[in-house]
């Protein structure tokens, strides 16, 4: 995708510092579970996954969940990485989402 333009911090805001816990791919469906700093779980559900870009995600410590630009009718979500030293990503590009605690 030529155009990164960032569009904000997307999901709820508990989980955001938290750590990704799994990352589960049926289909067209992707499923990240996430431990939010509080302790609560949450699941975030993409549908319509075209494309999931991954570098050993479990366990890494998350800074938020945020959307780029993407092309349409998708939007690209960045787990972002608190760690600056470690390679570990999550990136998917999905028609949407959803956040729910489990």
């Amino acid at each position: 995708m030529a155009d990164s333009t960032f569009i904000g911090y997307v999901g709820d805001a508990a989980f955001h510092d938290g750590s990704v816990l799994t990352v589960e791919q049926h289909d067209d469906t992707t499923r990240v579970r996430v431990r939010g700093c509080s302790g609560k779980v949450f699941v975030v559900t993409f549908g319509g996954v075209r494309a999931v870009r991954a570098k050993r995600p479990e366990g890494m410590m998350l800074y938020a969940l945020s959307e780029i630009r993407g092309e349409p009718p998708l939007r690209r979500f960045v787990f972002a990485n608190w760690d600056d030293d470690d390679d570990a990503s999550l990136e998917v590009d999905a028609e949407n989402f959803a956040v729910r605690e489990e």
